[in-house]
This record gives structure tokens, sequence and C-alpha cells, in this order.
């Protein structure tokens, strides 16, 4: 018998068809089986909200305490339980606590933020526990073992007699997104990382795959809001499935694939609705007929523009860009360079940091640093785009085709993604047209 792994959706826990059918699918299972559990959107939007507001005066804690288990009482129809209600009341505690010393550190904010996960795991257990005899666990007690990078730890371990004394054929319910550093304290692998937790625990107990249940967002070949009827893609790679995490039609997270690389674990992403296959993540290259497996997309990027004529020949400014980036925390997601101008991709909320910083390094050889966030980047993934020919006039052709301005551009950092910037105005009409240009050959089946 082996161990099961899966990472149980937070937005179907008030789902009572959809919980009850992952009950059965569960049963199938021998051995122990981990559910690592994702935040409630609703859950996670109020502790977001409380965050803006730790450090106001008033009762503002007891009323987001009434809030909490009002919200238990709509999810599920019953009455807050003791254990969520303690759960709840430390909470409170700790903002208490907050508010009262005026300080809110990166390690306390990554404690509170934790409490989406551990609610939701209380309210998961609730509902699952009528027809699954499910035990509640916490990483605590697993010894699952985080670096001290609050908000973006890296798992790095578990304590196999702590996993060893844990029934052999029992079903443990534990809440994702963290673990405990080597001083003890909570530290989070980053925002909605509860599958990177999971892909962590299924490599550390040695699990031969990890079930993905019930995506926010499954796999096709464009985003279901924008081109009508796209494709399923049924099988991807690890390469292909870490870079489309990082566009907004994908509810991946980018560090997923980590721990399952080197072991060659498998990824199945399984439906809520019919406990079926959908996709299948591993080491298997598979080069699709079109090449490009997706048209996918980002709004949440800006581009801070360094421009003179001799950016590109004086030493440094680059390197004193990114030392001045990095020691604010702020990731660079792609630098594309020329003679007269370094363009910067960013997200939005760290092009407007960067903007404030970078004005005050003064270069004498840029003459001015422009910055626009009013951009979407497109990008089309897939194997074998340098292998094949014309696929990037293929991109670029589609664009053009409707009257649309490329901004930026880029292609060859990697044999699986292109991609373009536009305006966000020209985003939708963008990717129905480059969709057309590579999938206007529906396969019979609706899959890639």
């Amino acid at each position: 018998m082996s161990d099961c792994v899966i990472r149980f959706g937070g937005s179907y826990c008030s789902n009572t068809p959809f919980i009850k059918g992952f009950s059965e699918y569960i049963k199938n299972f021998e051995g122990r089986s981990f559910i690592v559990v994702s935040a409630i959107p609703g859950i996670k939007s109020l502790i977001s909200d409380c965050i803006a507001n730790a450090l106001q005066s008033g009762d503002f804690e007891e009323k987001f305490g009434k809030q909490l288990q009002a919200f238990f009482t709509k999810e599920t129809g019953g009455e807050a339980t003791a254990p969520y209600l303690s759960t709840t009341e430390e909470l409170v505690k700790l903002l208490k606590g907050i508010r009262l010393i005026g300080d809110y550190s990166e390690a306390l904010k990554a404690e509170v933020l934790s409490f989406g996960e551990k609610l939701s795991a209380q309210i998961l257990f609730y509902r699952l526990a009528k027809w699954v005899d499910v035990q509640l666990i916490q990483p605590e007690e697993i010894g699952l073992k985080v670096t001290p990078d609050y908000g973006n730890a890296t798992y790095t371990g578990v304590e196999t007699e702590k996993v060893n004394r844990l029934n052999p054929n029992g079903v443990f319910l534990l809440p994702g997104s963290y673990g405990v550093t080597p001083q003890g304290k909570i530290a989070r692998a980053g925002y909605a990382a509860s599958d990177y937790t999971a892909a962590a625990l299924a490599a550390l107990v040695k699990a031969p795959k990890l079930i993905l249940w019930g995506m926010e967002k499954e796999f096709f070949s464009a985003d279901p809001q924008i081109v009508e009827s796209p494709l399923r893609i049924k099988r991807l790679t690890y390469a292909e499935a870490s870079e489309l995490a990082y566009f907004d039609h994908y509810s991946l997270h980018p560090r997923i694939v980590e721990p399952l690389e080197a072991k060659h674990i498998p990824i199945h992403i399984v439906s809520a609705a019919s406990n079926n296959i959908e996709t299948l993540i591993n080491t298997e290259t598979y080069v699709a007929e079109q090449i490009v497996k997706s048209v996918a997309y980002s709004d949440d990027i800006s581009i801070l523009s360094l421009n003179g004529p001799g950016v590109g020949l004086k030493p440094g400014i680059l390197a004193k860009v990114t030392n001045c980036l990095n020691d604010a925390d702020i990731n660079i997601k792609s630098v594309i360079t020329a003679q007269v101008a370094i363009n910067l991709i960013l997200s939005k909320e760290n092009g407007k940091r960067a903007l404030k910083l970078i004005q005050n390094l003064g270069f004498d050889s840029v003459q001015n640093i422009q910055f626009k966030d009013k951009v979407s980047l497109i990008g089309i993934v897939g194997h074998g785009l340098q292998q094949n020919f014309g696929i990037l006039a293929k991109l670029l052709n589609a664009v053009a085709q409707n009257k649309v301005n490329v901004i930026l551009s880029g292609s060859g950092s990697a044999n699986l993604v292109s991609y373009i910037v536009v305006k966000n105005t020209d985003r939708d009409v963008c990717i129905h047209g480059i969709h057309q240009a590579f999938f206007n050959k529906a396969t019979e089946e609706g899959n890639i």
C-alpha cells in the first residue's frame, strides 16, 4: 500500500453533491490518504480585509470574529463547531495582540494568513465527516518543515516518525500553504500555495502521484470566458504546466512541480463533477499537432522602460537596477533589452514601487523612465516552438490582422513559450485571433 495525497479546492467546500462525490472517490484508495485543503475564497477575502485593518483601534476584532462565525453557518447550514470557534478565537487574540503592540512583521502576517486554510479545513472536516471517517491534523503535528522565508517558504522535510505513527489506513485532512520553521514559527509558501504544499508532501511521503481535485480553472487552450468552447488539454509536461501557472487563465501554483519533477511523480487533474482525470502532467514530452497547447494571458503586469542612447553601452545599469529591486523584495518577471532601452516586466504593484526606487538611483545615460500598466501579457505555450517553422510569424500575423500594435515581444528564452505585450483593451481580440490561427482545426473530441 502507498500513501495518497490529494489537494482539495476550497471553492468546493460548500457544494454538498461534490463533497459527497469526493467522499466516494477517496474510498477507492488503500493506505493513508492526505487531503490538503486550500482556503475557501470567502474566508480568504475576509482575512485579506482584516489585514488592512489590523492596526486600527476599536472593537474590530470582535466584529471580525462574528463574521467568521456567520460564514461557517452560511457555508454549512449548521452552527459553528467548538474547534472552529476555538480557531476563530485564536485568530482574534492574535489580531488584538498585533494592534496593542503595533507590530505587524512578515512572520505575524504569515501566521494571520494561515488561518484562511485552518478555518477552511474545519469547515471541510465538518462536511466530509458525514460520509468519511476523517481526522483533522495540522502541519505542525507531522512536522512539515519550511525555510523561514515568510511568504515564499520552501518545504524541506517532514518528521517521518510522526507520519508513521498515523493510522496506516486513515484519511487525514490538513490545511495547506504553510509549514513550521526550525524556530517553530509558521511560514507560508505563498499566496494560494496549497497545491505546492500537497506536492511537497507527496514527494516527502513517496506517494506515486499527486491528485489535484476540483481545480478552479482547468487546463484549456484558452480562457473559456474569452474563447467559446476551447479545447481541453489532456497532457502537459512539468515545464509547460509551470509556464502556464504564471498566467491568469490557470489556478496552479508556479512551484508545484519543484518537489515532483526529480522523482517523476505525475500530477492528475481530477474533475470535481465527474471524478475523472482531465489532465495528466508528467515528464513525457508531447508535441501537439499544432505545437501550441494554450493561448494564455496575464493582466497583472506593468512595463518599466529606462530609455537613453547609452543604456546599452554603459556597464552596470541593469545590475544596479536589479540589485536595488532585489533589496526591496521586488520580483522581475522578465527583462527585454536594446541598445537604447532596458524594459522590465513586473507585476502592477511591483511596477509602481520599482518606479519610485529607480527614479532615485540617478543614471547619467538614462534620459527618461516610462511606466505603463494598462497592458496585458499574452503567451503561446507548448513544446516545439523553436523546432518548427513559422510559429512566431503565425502569432504576429494573427495580431496584425486584427490591427493591434505589439508593445513588446519575447521569444527564444525557452523552447515552449513566446509572448507579446499589448494594450489591455486589445487583449480579447488578440486572444481570439491567435486561438483561431492555431486551433482552427479542432479535434472531434474537443481535446488536445
